[in-house]
């Protein structure tokens, strides 16, 4: 019996051990990643390290941590509490679409790579997507495509799969179960400059109406009143809000939505309603700059940062000075720039990300990288640095 008690404190002993190594050792990575981040000889040397990161993350793109549990992680990952592939498409997504403005041929290289690994020889999805997140993905495989003709099949399965997300009020449904009542800022982002570009190259006008139409209803029910800081989400049936308005990364996918579907639009007297209400936005976010040059988690709130918004309103700024051509939309962009810049690891890695939302109007309280905003950041600063 005393035996047999020995071993069960030795077996309690070991997974206690284990347990807590594991919980050191993440702690130990995140204390030498954070030391001495920020400290850049220069932009050039800044972006260099961040597109390497992302030509890394090529061949194996890191799974975003789902908890915000930082103790007895070893627990949350043997019950699958600890990260989530479910999200992983537009973490790619948004890798795909840093490395595309880049002409560096290592880049190009691992892009190619990366697409094939996606996409099989007869154009269809090696794994094929089961949520409207797709959206994303594919508007960046065609945007590094040339060969529209061949990818078309995959293409066509995630249309496939935004149609039947379509509900009877013309909106995209984020989730599958289209019986619930919700109607999210993120799926502007993810579905409206796919279905332009989708309608663009295939000559499939409906597409661009559906488009439009997701920005035309979150516009006249989800922003705040007398504002342009959208709601986590809202109610179809009652247009009431659901959650927090001006949520950081909600507002990247609402700006998203706008910016990347108004340049893969063709000239009409819409696309001229939509460089007005993107006119109305940038001016409009201005006001929520912080003196660093970040921007919030919660937007109006200045003592809140994110990584994440920060870069794709860096992004959404270089194109609005791109579009309008006032000096001031580059000089935010410059100044997100350099804040993302003073939060990058000497690793290359852009840290400061929010983690991922537990739902609607419960985010995370974890702040660390993500691909997606590692994406944006190598984005904003090819775009801003070709202009030099």
């Amino acid at each position: 019996m005393e035996k047999f008690l020995l071993i069960l404190l030795l077996l309690f002993s070991l997974c206690s051990l284990i347990i807590f190594s594991i919980d050191l050792y993440f702690y130990l990575v995140n204390r030498y990643c954070r030391f001495h981040i920020g400290r850049w000889e220069n932009d050039n040397e800044w972006i260099n390290a961040v597109e390497k990161v992302c030509v890394k993350w090529t061949k194996r793109t890191p799974t975003v941590k789902i908890t915000d549990n930082s103790k007895l992680i070893a627990i949350d990952m043997i019950n699958g509490k600890y990260r989530s592939k479910t999200i992983q498409s537009w973490q790619i997504g948004g890798i795909l679409l840093g490395l595309e403005e880049s002409n560096d041929e290592v880049s190009k290289e691992a892009v190619n790579k990366l697409i094939s690994s996606l996409i099989k020889d007869d154009g269809n999805w090696r794994v094929s997507p089961t949520n409207v997140d797709c959206g994303l993905l594919s508007y960046a495989v065609l945007k590094n495509s040339k060969d529209y003709k061949k990818f078309k099949p995959a293409m066509d399965f995630s249309i496939s799969l935004i149609e039947k997300n379509i509900c009877q009020d013309g909106m995209v449904a984020y989730l599958i179960d289209k019986s619930i009542d919700e109607r999210y800022i993120d799926t502007l982002g993810f579905v409206c400059p796919f279905l332009q570009l989708y309608s663009n190259i295939y000559g499939e006008e409906k597409f661009s109406n559906i488009s439009l139409e997701q920005i035309n209803q979150y516009n006249k029910y989800g922003l705040l009143y007398d504002t342009y800081l959208p709601n986590h989400a809202y109610n179809p049936k009652n247009k009431l809000p659901l959650g927090v308005y001006g949520w950081g990364r909600g507002v990247a996918w609402y700006v998203i939505g706008l910016i990347d579907t108004y340049i893969e639009m063709k000239d009409s007297d819409e696309k001229l309603i939509l460089k007005e209400n993107i006119k109305n936005v940038a001016d409009s976010y201005i006001d929520y700059q912080r003196k660093d040059g970040g921007f919030g988690s919660i937007l109006q709130n200045e003592k809140t940062y994110d990584s994440s918004a920060t870069a794709v309103l860096a992004y959404f700024y270089s194109r609005c000075y791109e579009i309008f051509g006032d000096e001031k939309y580059l000089n935010v962009s410059n100044k997100c720039l350099q804040k993302l810049k003073s939060v990058t690891r000497i690793t290359g890695k852009v840290d400061w990300c929010q983690g991922d939302t537990k739902g609607i109007g419960v985010h995370s309280q974890t702040f660390d990288i993500m691909p997606f905003a590692q994406g944006f950041t190598l984005r904003a600063a090819l775009i801003n640095l070709e202009r030099e």
